[in-house]
């Protein structure tokens, strides 16, 4: 089923060959910021064009980031209201992706201050991914002859969701983007604004902190 456009969003179809009203060549029309430009120009297309190809992703992180469903899809229509309400003003400093992000980052830090989202993740949640929506069960483990086996590996994923809502949520940005999306520390660096050296040293101190509250949270605390 073909996605919606957020709450004051727009549909359309891509434009034909050549120029777009924009005054964008062909070639721009289909990058970030061609898009951009035709939204600053008034092409109302190009807001649905830019909601389909981020919106998934976006859901995705904030749910990773908040652990709540309903507040990620909240969230998430918030992010590109934003995106619509400010692009206008938006001028090649770096990557809209990166921009996206950002604004997405600050909502789900505010939601967190304000509701204290540090509660479990239910393995029964579906959760949103590229491909569309699975069972998080489904996702870890399939069915095998060693139910004991896999309900040990279902504790565990349990046990890591918990405690990577616990992270500082610098690192857990960063975890989210390079272990759980596999997006490479270049590409997370740009998103995030810093450098490859940062997002790799907060991989690093993220995964630390979450070996050590596996420990506390499967009540084997380190000596």
């Amino acid at each position: 089923m073909e996605e919606k456009a957020p709450r004051g969003g727009y549909a359309g179809e891509e434009g034909s060959a050549g120029a777009s009203p924009s005054g964008e060549p062909r070639s721009e029309i289909l990058t970030d910021w061609g898009l951009v430009r035709r939204i600053q120009a008034g092409e109302e297309s190009a807001v649905s064009d830019l909601y389909l190809r981020y919106h998934r992703k976006i859901l995705s992180y904030i749910y990773r980031f908040t652990g709540d469903r309903a507040a990620a899809e909240e969230l998430a229509q918030e992010v590109f209201i934003r995106v619509i309400q400010h692009a206008g003003r938006l001028r090649r400093t770096g990557s809209v992706g990166g921009w996206i992000y950002r604004i997405a980052r600050n909502l789900a830090l505010n939601a967190l201050r304000r509701r204290r989202l540090l509660r479990f993740v239910s393995l029964d949640e579906p959760i949103q991914l590229e491909e569309g929506e699975v069972n998080r069960q489904e996702g870890i483990a399939a069915p095998g002859p060693d139910p004991e086996a896999a309900s040990e590996k279902n504790e565990r994923e349990a046990a890591v969701q918990e405690a990577l809502l616990r992270v500082s949520p610098a690192y857990r940005e960063s975890v989210i983007l390079c272990d759980i999306e596999g997006r490479p520390y270049r590409e997370a660096a740009e998103l995030l604004g810093c450098s490859i050296n940062t997002v790799a040293s907060r991989v690093a101190r993220g995964r630390a902190q979450i070996a050590r509250l596996l420990g506390y949270l499967t009540g084997r605390e380190e000596a």
